[in-house]
């Protein structure tokens, strides 16, 4: 199909429960026309018109029932993770989810216990405290250093934090968000090895990792060795790449085994349902 990509129309989102707009409407009634709400990061751009011809196609021929990832989901994914960032992910690895929150959230249950200690780098976006807070863990701060324009890493602070015995988990976000770093791969061992020396578990959140300026060029935390594969929970989506967050499609990649069967077991716990919808599978 012939497709072109139109970034300049600006679609208002009044009245559609578009949580952001509305927001913004009820703070300021007379709020001029032209200006747009950025507090969700959710854009007003089309989705492209590939995905909406496929979607309309399926609407045409498919049952809208409950729906597993297939094989050839789960192998999509992986191609596009070993082609757009060179990491061989295999599909096994993957656990479908409803959003990175939810696997944020439920990474902390699994994965620690009620007083232990997770570490932040922190600004950071902000369900990542609620993740620590709201289910009785501990807010173990790692404050970013700012110089000039730009953020770096106390490692100093984060050696020391992740030497607590009671620490047993890090939240990364990379990119970051909202200080807006694309970590470089040495910045990234340097965590990977601190974390492997004190044993804490790397739960990486991967959502913006497609969307990098020029010269800047992403990891996958879990490429950079087969250990640091090992100790980290890796949590992609297509949501902020094509702005399809309302269809709720993640992929959680766990490549340890061990690590995977207690995901499933705090679900089970849980009573989650983890299945995305029908969609939601079809847009990734």
């Amino acid at each position: 199909m012939s497709v072109s990509y139109d970034f300049t129309t600006v679609t208002p989102r009044y009245n559609m429960g578009s949580g952001k707009w509305d927001e913004m409407k009820t703070i300021n009634p007379n709020v001029a026309p032209d200006v747009i709400p950025f507090s969700v990061a959710d854009m007003e751009f089309q989705m492209a018109p590939e995905i909406i011809h496929t979607l309309q196609q399926e609407l045409n021929t498919r049952i809208l029932g409950y729906t597993n990832a297939t094989e050839s989901y789960k192998q999509s994914v992986c191609s596009w993770m070993e082609r757009r960032h060179g990491w061989k992910a295999r599909p096994e690895w993957i656990e479908p989810f409803h959003g990175v929150v939810d696997a944020l959230f439920t990474s902390v249950k699994a994965y620690t216990q009620p007083g232990d200690g997770v570490l932040l780098m922190t600004p950071v976006y902000y369900p990542m405290y609620s993740a620590i807070q709201r289910i009785g863990r501990v807010l173990e701060d790692c404050p970013l250093i700012r110089t000039g324009d730009t953020y770096k890493i106390d490692f100093d602070k984060l050696e020391a934090l992740a030497a607590k015995d009671s620490v047993k988990l890090i939240l990364l976000c990379s990119p970051h968000n909202p200080c807006g770093r694309v970590w470089t791969r040495e910045e990234l061992t340097q965590v990977g090895e601190i974390c492997l020396r004190h044993h804490v578990l790397v739960v990486s959140d991967e959502i913006h990792s497609d969307i990098i300026m020029p010269g800047h060029t992403h990891t996958v935390f879990a490429s950079i060795s087969e250990e640091f594969a090992q100790n980290s929970i890796i949590c992609t989506a297509p949501s902020k790449t094509f702005n399809i967050a309302g269809l709720q499609t993640t992929n959680v990649l766990i490549p340890n085994p061990v690590l995977r069967d207690q995901f499933h077991q705090e679900l089970r716990r849980s009573g989650s349902n983890p299945k995305c919808n029908v969609l939601g599978y079809i847009a990734c």
